[in-house]
């Protein structure tokens, strides 16, 4: 019996797996205060588990985790700076638990069982209410770079320009009416220059999206953001969409469990 597990900044998702099969998925509000949440994370853990021994467990959290286990950067769980997230499940499970940045992670379950199936590498971006972002490599998992402020504030940057809390701001509505195509090529044409900065400080094989943004309702059209990346860059690499969804997450848990 493994657990894998997916912190997020709203939600938490929590399953079993059973001879490499991902089993229902228990989905709760991540509580803002940590005790709270890997308190209830456990607890749902024990009940899928029953009376099987928990081999191991992995999964990702919405924040970066530094080498000696604790979380940091996580801008939408502040009260969870400085937890010990992989000592403390640990511990609660009695068996080895390891967690890394959630991009890093999806990316990762995107690579081994989603759209990223057949390449070495990749690089994860997710346009959602924010925006972020991982360098994949199957083999180093632990050491893929995010996209994070201090690279020339290109996260920032892509936030406050496509985001779906940009686009709200902009247009005053929710991003899935925005019907518009003319200004979704435009959100296109945006992302696509960043791609481009992106792919030259992380050459890759293929770049893939997700996040609401792209795979949601009015979306930002990935057949825009091929064209205009091509336009920008020569032999620019494969462009695709996320093919988990809510579940990548779990499928990268499941990775960095044990389980290929």
């Amino acid at each position: 019996m493994y657990i894998v597990f997916d912190i997020g900044g709203t939600n938490m998702r929590i399953a079993g797996v059973e001879d490499g099969v991902l089993g229902e998925v228990h989905k709760v509000l991540t509580p803002k205060n940590p005790d709270e949440g890997i308190s209830t994370l456990v607890s749902i853990a024990k009940e899928i588990a029953g009376k099987k021994v928990i081999d191991a467990g992995g999964g990702d959290v919405a924040g970066s985790v530094a080498a000696d286990g604790k979380i940091f950067d996580a801008k939408n769980l502040p009260q969870w700076e400085g937890i010990g997230i992989a000592r403390e499940l640990s511990e609660r499970f009695g068996a080895p638990v390891r967690v890394a940045n959630d991009c890093v992670v999806v990316g990762l379950g995107e690579l081994e069982h989603g759209a990223g199936k057949g390449f070495s590498d990749i690089v994860y971006i997710t346009v959602s209410t924010g925006v972020g972002g991982a360098h994949v490599v199957s083999d180093d998992i632990l050491r893929s770079p995010v996209l994070a402020d201090d690279v020339d504030q290109l996260k920032e940057k892509l936030e406050e320009q496509i985001s779906g809390t940009a686009v709200q701001k902009k247009f005053g509505i929710e991003p899935k009416n925005l019907d518009s195509l003319d200004e979704r090529n435009k959100l296109a044409d945006i992302l696509a220059q960043g791609l481009k900065e992106i792919i030259e400080a992380w050459p890759c094989e293929a770049v893939i999206l997700g996040g609401s943004m792209i795979t949601g309702i009015n979306p930002i059209p990935l057949e825009r953001v091929s064209a205009t990346l091509s336009s920008l860059m020569p032999n620019p690499p494969v462009i695709k969409m996320a093919e988990l969804g809510d579940s990548g997450g779990l499928h990268g848990g499941m990775i960095l469990a044990g389980l290929r």
